[in-house]
């Protein structure tokens, strides 16, 4: 009865993967539409400017530079850490504001340029990945969608120093296995997401919970598995931090802030080149969500509900310095534009066609199976 009930509501709102009617894709279309008006009818973005809770001498990247670059040199990362956040008024309290060190040994040791050309070629497996992942798309439309995830993945300078851009590229590359149904391929770039940044953990949860539904054992066990060992690797970082943190280490102003959705809007545009389009970049930015909803519909849930999941995540709890966090969405997010008008097409159709390309709609004229055996031709009767 509880799974029934489930599907009704799958199927009203929109969300249903398969069986869904012009009607319930009208639904959720104009839910998105919705929060595209309340998103555009917030405080502009001036209004929410760019502070830092502390006063700081340094930035993110140059801190996060600073630290690979010690660390490169041979010096052990978290007294390296826990200096410099002190020495530039970063709160090292609670200790995940420390960063996990996976990311400072690896560009440490690499160098810039290594770390570069390492940064290039996942940039370009993640195309290719997204280049196959949805199905049902067009041949056009696999290219625009591997054109947006490449523009969306560019980095430049000291952004290869950004956990959430490493994080992010290796979180869209396992959310495109997922979709494409590669078996157990997704959970490799996921389990490497985990111990680059500590967001990642929400992909997993959300992807172990549709797997479970659909009693993928394996995938099911796999995932625990890597839940349990990155507890694990959580409580050892823990404990490291709290070995060089002091009694006046500064402590972090929470992660409450409440902006609304203007915030995630205000920090896609940071992240992305759609100021270049003013005033459409506002717009553009929340518009791929309702190519997601088609996806939704035909081949997968999990990509719209880790988009707009964690954009409502940034609504509620970044504050305005937090700007990095839409990150961990980016580059597959902004490929939903592809689709935009599939979508709207499929919402406008006749409510008698179905809507996948393998099912051809059917007669306007034809009858219900029952009654073709009650109604006979004058020879018969």
């Amino acid at each position: 009865m509880q799974t029934l009930r489930l599907r009704r509501i799958l199927s009203f709102t929109g969300l249903q993967q398969s069986g869904s009617t012009p009607r319930s894709r009208q639904f959720a279309i104009l839910t998105i539409c919705a929060l595209i008006v309340a998103a555009l009818s917030s405080p502009s973005p001036s209004q929410l400017s760019h502070t830092a809770a502390y006063p700081r001498s340094l930035g993110d990247l140059e801190l996060y530079e600073k630290i690979a670059k010690r660390v490169g040199e041979g010096h052990n990362y978290y007294p390296v850490a826990a200096d410099l956040q002190r020495q530039n008024r970063f709160p090292l309290r609670p200790f995940f504001t420390v960063r996990l060190p996976s990311l400072a040994y690896y560009a440490g040791y690499l160098g810039p340029t290594a770390t570069f050309a390492s940064a290039a070629l996942l940039a370009i497996a993640n195309c290719a990945i997204w280049f196959r992942a949805i199905t049902f798309a067009r041949p056009a439309e696999r290219v625009v969608i591997a054109f947006l995830v490449g523009v969306s993945s560019i980095t430049v300078g000291k952004a290869i120093y950004l956990h959430e851009w490493w994080a992010g590229v290796l979180v869209s590359m396992s959310l495109g296995l997922f979709v494409r149904r590669s078996s157990l391929w997704w959970l490799v770039p996921a389990g490497a997401a985990l111990l680059v940044r500590e967001f990642s953990v929400l992909f997993l949860l959300a992807a172990l919970t549709l797997r479970w539904r659909r009693h993928a054992a394996r995938e099911v066990a796999l995932a625990c598995t890597m839940l349990a060992l990155f507890s694990i690797a959580l409580a050892a970082h823990y404990v490291e931090v709290r070995i060089f943190s002091r009694p006046n280490d500064l402590s972090s102003q929470g992660w409450l802030g409440l902006h609304g959705l203007i915030q995630p809007v205000i920090d896609l545009q940071r992240m992305l080149p759609v100021d270049l389009i003013e005033p459409w970049g506002t717009l553009l930015v929340l518009v791929p969500l309702i190519g997601w909803s088609e996806v939704a519909h035909r081949q997968d849930i999990l990509p719209l509900l880790w988009f707009s999941g964690f954009l409502f995540l940034v609504a509620v709890g970044a504050r305005t310095d937090n700007i990095f966090w839409v990150r961990m969405v980016l580059p597959a997010y902004m490929a939903g534009l592809a689709l935009v008008p599939r979508a709207i097409a499929a919402a406008i159709a006749k409510p008698d066609c179905r809507l996948h390309d393998d099912e051809p709609c059917p007669a306007q004229n034809s009858l219900p199976r029952p009654f073709e055996k009650v109604i006979r031709t004058p020879q018969e009767l």
